[in-house]
């Protein structure tokens, strides 16, 4: 539980934070008042957890992993991918990046990294891809067990492959 709670303050200090979480989740589409993407289905097993700062966080119980996605545009920041990549990694200890690569992701360039870092003497294994367009930042990131982090790296990268930004993004949501 402990390690719960450890991700739920990392989830606070993602790189594109958002003040409140005002959108939707429906049918593998997100929207809020100002984007709207694709990111695909998540099955049951991986539970959708309301964090505040981020668009998306599922948390997988049985294998403690958690997949987070989130995406801001007003304030983005300017900073190179690099620099976004290690404040994702603020509060992690002997960070080891096992890949960097740029990589195109919505017609943008990307950073698609692999860090093996600890939290509290445990070590989590980071995957990540970082992106911006039109003027938004963009975090896709799975925080894993090394244990088992071969299969919810593939589970995580088939959302990335479904990951499209929708026209119709700044549509303001009306709640009735």
């Amino acid at each position: 539980m402990r390690f719960f709670y450890i991700i739920i303050l990392i989830l606070l200090v993602s790189c594109s934070t958002t003040k409140g979480r005002t959108g939707f989740f429906l049918d593998g589409i997100y929207k809020n008042f100002e984007l709207k993407y694709v990111i695909g289905e998540f099955p049951k097993e991986w539970r959708s957890i309301d964090v505040e700062s981020v668009n998306l966080a599922f948390y997988n119980k049985s294998n403690h992993s958690v997949i987070y996605v989130n995406g801001k545009c007003k304030k983005s920041s300017d900073a190179p991918l690099e620099v976004l990549r290690m404040h994702l990694l603020i509060g992690f200890k002997d960070k080891k990046i096992e890949l960097s690569e740029k990589i195109n992701i919505e017609g943008r360039e990307g950073l698609h990294s692999i860090v093996t870092a600890k939290m509290d003497g445990v070590s989590r294994k980071i995957e990540g891809y970082i992106f911006k367009k039109d003027g938004c930042l963009y975090d896709l990131i799975l925080i894993s067990p090394e244990i088992s982090f071969k299969d919810n790296s593939s589970f995580f990268n088939e959302r990335v492959k479904e990951f499209k930004i929708l026209k119709g993004s700044n549509i303001n949501i009306v709640i009735e």
